[in-house]
């Protein structure tokens, strides 16, 4: 929980009219315990509402920096500038350009058909898949056109990663390692709105595997590897066209395992 360490405080400001406060922001993290895989800037989205809502700030208040918060919550800049993003995109906190981080007014948050999606429903599932699509081909092909030599590597690394987690068969380890793909290739495409909307809807298709496939992963992942390097390779190229029907068919063929998975369950058939 949060606790008072001292001179380690800071005051913040409300709309005029409203009294100024002093706020603590010290963070003891609770651990997390859930049995499914939360990438890390989705745990420090969570962490920062919850320093939000321990804190009593309110609509208007200013919140600490992107620096601060990254020391607040013990994680790396890149991890708390990712979570921030996702908190600005669902309307829980607004960033203005040279004056800060401020909680959002709730009356002016976007009303978006996610609130509403059921991870059961079959229809929404597949609606899912079809606009994920759309958005793994975009972000792979931007990326061929805008990663940079350091970008480039993020998604060597990122592969690696998967290609590891595959050698030691942990389920967590790899949505891991696929999230960190496919992020890497989003933060390439330098586009904010591509990479949030991507961060949404990664943390939609987790529900799907938790709520209604117990882990399924989508197939198999051997199958996934060798099509997330097809993807590097066209975004290395700086071939948009290939990275994006490279994504595209990844994506797709996600989709049909999924729908194969689904039919299996129901209709007991192998």
């Amino acid at each position: 929980m949060w606790r008072d360490e001292g001179d380690r405080v800071m005051s913040h400001t409300r709309p005029v009219g409203a009294t100024d406060h002093v706020k603590v922001e010290t963070f003891e993290p609770e651990v997390d315990r859930g049995a499914v895989y939360r990438p890390g800037y989705t745990r420090a989205a969570e962490r920062i509402l919850q320093f939000i809502a321990e804190q009593g700030f309110g609509p208007g208040d200013r919140l600490p920096t992107e620096a601060r918060f990254a020391e607040i919550l013990g994680v790396s800049r890149t991890i708390t500038r990712d979570a921030l993003k996702t908190l600005s995109a669902t309307g829980r906190i607004s960033t203005q350009r040279g004056r800060g981080i401020f909680v959002a007014d709730p009356a002016d948050a976007p009303v978006s058909p996610v609130a509403a999606f059921v991870p059961t429903d079959i229809a929404q599932i597949m609606d899912m898949f079809e606009f994920r699509g759309v958005q793994e081909r975009a972000a792979a092909g931007l990326a061929a056109k805008r990663a940079t030599p350091g970008e480039l590597v993020a998604i060597d690394d990122a592969l690696d990663a998967y290609a590891r987690s595959l050698e030691a068969g942990d389920p967590r380890e790899m949505a891991a390692a696929d999230e960190s793909f496919h992020f890497a290739v989003a933060r390439a495409a330098h586009n904010t709105f591509l990479l949030d909307s991507i961060a949404t809807v990664q943390g939609l298709q987790r529900r799907v595997v938790a709520a209604a496939f117990g882990g399924f992963s989508g197939g198999p992942v051997a199958t996934a590897l060798a099509e997330h390097r097809q993807i590097l390779e066209a975004v290395r190229r700086g071939d948009a066209e290939q990275a994006g029907m490279a994504a595209l068919a990844h994506v797709e063929r996600t989709r049909l395992s999924y729908e194969a998975e689904i039919d299996r369950r129901v209709f007991r058939s192998h």
